[in-house]
């Protein structure tokens, strides 16, 4: 493939991935915009109450029956699981009954340690935009193979801390409903929008690391070729120019 061709196909995996990133950081953060209240990580449910808490990378929220917020937590870059939200969800009073409490500090505490790793999506999504700056920069001012390889770095390390946020997050919110589940009634939890929006993202992080290092290769490919022409159409003139001798008589 020609360079230009590869850059441009990196160029829109980047833009797409940055747009996905996007949806994934605003998910649960503002409380007046009804589709970036659909995107979360992930859902506990509780089937008594009829409430659930959704999951963002930021923030969580309490919903009710009808799908209208009844609370969220303040918005934190490294935001941590509120234990009260929980016994709210369950209608549990934590001063009198504490067992909300101890499962979260007994048996998902190692994990709860780990939770600030999940703003990595943060950088995920700057080095998403870098490698999208890059794309358009290789247009007009690529000279040699630098910006491709800064594009494919970017795209690389975007892709490893989107996904690394993610999966911590999985993780994290599946323990601790299924330790809740086990002690107490009416605890489901489901995988949320944000799952896809971020994985879909970190594969197209893939396809652009992909095709930057091709655009690396098709420009060195195309450069050894020019090369050859050139020598060879030299030797050729070289070979044809009229003899210049004199001959005296």
């Amino acid at each position: 493939m020609a360079p230009k061709r590869s850059h441009f196909v990196a160029l829109f995996f980047s833009m797409f991935a940055v747009v996905l990133f996007i949806f994934g950081n605003l998910g649960i953060t503002i409380d007046n915009a009804p589709i970036l209240q659909k995107v979360y990580i992930m859902q506990g449910s509780q089937t008594k109450t009829e409430q659930s808490i959704r999951y963002g990378f930021y923030s969580s929220c309490i919903f009710k029956k009808d799908e209208t917020i009844d609370s969220c937590t303040e918005k934190s870059l490294m935001y941590t699981l509120d234990v009260d939200q929980l016994g709210k969800m369950n209608n549990v009073d934590l001063n009198a009954n504490d067992v909300v409490k101890q499962i979260v500090e007994n048996k998902v505490k190692g994990p709860l340690q780990a939770q600030k790793v999940m703003v990595l999506i943060l950088p995920a999504t700057i080095l998403a935009f870098v490698g999208m700056i890059v794309g358009m920069m290789m247009r007009r001012m690529r000279k040699n193979n630098l910006l491709p390889t800064i594009g494919a770095l970017a795209s690389l390390l975007g892709c490893v801390c989107g996904a690394v946020s993610l999966a911590f997050g999985v993780i994290i919110y599946r323990t601790v409903f299924e330790e809740l589940a086990k002690s107490m009634d009416g605890i489901m939890y489901y995988y949320g929008p944000a799952i896809y929006i971020v994985g879909v993202g970190c594969a197209c992080e893939i396809v652009a690391f992909g095709f930057f290092i091709a655009s690396c290769f098709a420009r060195r490919a195309q450069h050894n070729h020019s090369y050859e022409f050139y020598e060879r159409h030299s030797f050729s003139s070289e070979s044809q120019a009229p003899s210049m001798h004199q001959h005296r008589y």
